[in-house]
């Protein structure tokens, strides 16, 4: 298991290949209004979805998986966003 913390101010955006396949999941956010867009991409397929806190998403095998984090009223505050990966194992 990965988990990965995105922070406004220093990135919005991560990319990563999960060559095995596994589930995504939004465990924490600082605020109500925080949520990501997270792609999943594979050679014949590309799926797009919108994460809050407390959704999951399948990624299969072979997939490059991109995330975004946003905000709806972001002012000039920072945000964040805790996921965990669950890779299958090799």
């Amino acid at each position: 298991m990965t988990t990965i913390r995105m922070d406004s101010s220093i990135s919005q955006t991560i990319t990563r290949a999960v060559m095995n396949g596994g589930v995504l999941s939004c465990t924490k956010t600082s605020d109500k209004d925080v949520y990501s867009h997270s792609i999943w991409a594979t050679e014949s397929n590309i799926r797009q979805f919108t994460m809050h806190e407390g959704d999951s998403i399948v990624v299969p095998p072979g997939s490059t998986l991109t995330v975004w984090i946003f905000r709806k009223q972001p002012g000039k505050s920072t945000w964040k966003m805790d996921f965990e990966l669950k890779e299958k194992a090799a």
